[in-house]
């Protein structure tokens, strides 16, 4: 009888070193999953990538040449957008 295969990858262990700033906004994300479901989710999806890391690998060299203030008003200006946005669509759906 052939011996079925683990579904599970074998784990690699080693030791992982966390600020307490890191380790908060870890748990503040990862909701109900354990830590290790929530880092392999983030490896994942910088691995596999999506539309928000094309767009962000795209803004970075634009990004890195602005000061301070530039990125600060960017950023502000660019999240405001985007929340916007969000509320539209919501006001599509229900509609």
């Amino acid at each position: 009888m052939p011996k079925l295969r683990n579904p599970k990858p074998k784990p690699k262990e080693f030791r992982l070193r966390l600020s307490p700033e890191l380790m908060a906004i870890i748990d503040d994300a990862r909701g109900e999953k354990s830590v290790n479901r929530q880092i392999n989710d983030w490896l994942w999806s910088k691995a596999q990538g999506d539309s928000a890391d094309r767009i962000a690998d795209a803004l970075r060299p634009a990004l890195a040449s602005l000061t301070d203030d530039e990125l600060e008003l960017f950023t502000a200006n660019t999240v405001a957008a985007i929340e916007i946005l969000a509320r539209g669509r919501k006001r599509a759906v229900r509609e």
